[in-house]
């Protein structure tokens, strides 16, 4: 029997069954996990059958089927909701359909396509509306869509009875948790589930922020009819901290914090020239009482690049110290930086380097030009040009400031 799961009652109708995922170290085969993953799936009753609403990732599907037999919720079971096909969330829909052929699949339209293309199964599918209202016995359920967070089928649906609020991606976060709800956290806790919550949001959302911007009224609505609102990944939040968290989801999406202005310094260096200039301009920064975050691929170090992209966010300006690497922009750099602007957009960048036997700033700048972005600075130096181009980034950075304020 597995484990590594929790198994709890969230109100008279609703209970959650959380598996707790330590074996993934890289979420979609991208991103560095090291905090673990949670999947909550949510059995609904009502007082002749049950609802499962999402289920649990791909290779879990015949451990959630035990487990769903060994509390009795398996024989009545008659309906699974799904938010949207990612195989983390509907991953073990193959053996829940083997041991309820029966069973009637609720989701967007598109959802029995996936289905079908994904698993290679059929199933009895009961397409829904966008605002669709759904009577299950005696459960009244509403489903909203809310496209391209993150797939293009997802929806969210409000169970009106216990005012429960499932939103699939949205609101979640990483972190394998055995907490019951957000709110039993200490401060200090709190505040690291909120940086994992910014660190998932902009790896796996972030590309979509226009979207989420364009369905945040929406979801806000929901959240204020709701009294618990129940991703599909990490703890279950009550309103008020939805609201925070909505606000945060606002000011990621647009980019920025004009309230807290933040720079991002990534860099490599192979032999320490470049990490000499990059910590001197740090050093002359830190006066400004600018928040600074540094991440540095080095001869000893190496930073998580999602908790690059976490970071980058809300950055208002990103520095770049780059080396050349057999004629070609260090390609660590050059990774980082493309999937920077793919998931958070561009920023204004100044790329810093040394003159060496081939400086690659250029190239670099060349790089973001072909993705979009259009201010980018750049400085090649050498150590006896150093505190003239400190001087220089400095300028830009405080016009920017105070064009921010």
């Amino acid at each position: 029997m597995i484990e590594n799961y929790v198994h709890y009652q969230l109100t008279e109708n609703v209970e959650v069954l959380r598996l707790l995922d330590y074996e993934t170290k890289y979420f979609e085969a991208l991103w560095e996990i090291p905090e673990g993953i949670a999947y909550n799936s949510y059995i609904v009753k009502s007082y002749d059958s049950v609802v499962l609403v999402d289920t649990w990732k791909i290779g879990y599907g015949d451990k959630l089927v035990e487990l769903l037999d060994k509390i009795g919720a398996l024989d009545r079971l008659t309906h699974i909701i799904t938010h949207h096909l990612e195989p983390d969330h509907s991953g073990s829909l193959v053996e829940l359909i083997k041991a309820k052929p029966d069973i009637i699949v609720v989701g967007h339209p598109l959802s029995a396509k996936l289905i079908e293309s994904q698993y290679g199964i059929r199933v009895n599918f009961k397409p829904v509306r966008d605002k669709e209202e759904l009577k299950l016995s005696n459960l009244h359920f509403s489903f909203y869509y809310t496209p391209w967070l993150h797939w293009p089928e997802t929806i969210v649906s409000y169970l009106h009875n216990d005012k429960v609020f499932f939103t699939c991606d949205v609101f979640g976060s990483y972190g394998a948790y055995r907490e019951k709800l957000l709110s039993v956290l200490n401060s200090e806790e709190r505040s690291r589930y909120f940086k994992l919550a910014r660190k998932y949001f902009a790896n796996v959302v972030g590309h979509y922020r226009d979207f989420v911007l364009k369905s945040l009224n929406k979801l806000l609505e929901l959240v204020e009819r709701s009294e618990y609102i129940a991703p599909a990944h990490g703890l279950i939040l009550e309103r008020d901290e939805t609201l925070y968290m909505a606000k945060l989801y606002e000011k990621w999406a647009k980019g920025t914090d004009l309230k807290d202005f933040k720079i991002l310094v990534i860099y490599n260096s192979m032999y320490g020239f470049i990490e000499k200039l990059i910590n001197k301009l740090v050093e002359s920064l830190k006066d400004t009482g600018y928040n600074i975050s540094t991440y540095a691929f080095t001869w000893n170090k190496r930073p998580l690049i999602s908790e690059i992209i976490g970071d980058a966010i809300d950055a208002s300006i990103l520095i770049v110290g780059v080396s050349t690497y057999e004629n070609k922009t260090f390609p660590l750099v050059e990774y980082t930086i493309k999937l920077l602007v793919h998931k958070v957009g561009c920023k204004k960048t100044i790329i810093i380097g040394t003159y060496g036997w081939s400086g690659k700033t250029t190239e670099l700048k060349n790089i973001l030009k072909n993705l979009g972005c259009s201010e980018v600075y750049c400085y090649e130096t050498t150590p006896s040009q150093l505190l003239d181009v400190i001087r220089q980034v400095k300028n830009l950075i405080k016009m920017e400031a105070q064009f921010s304020q």
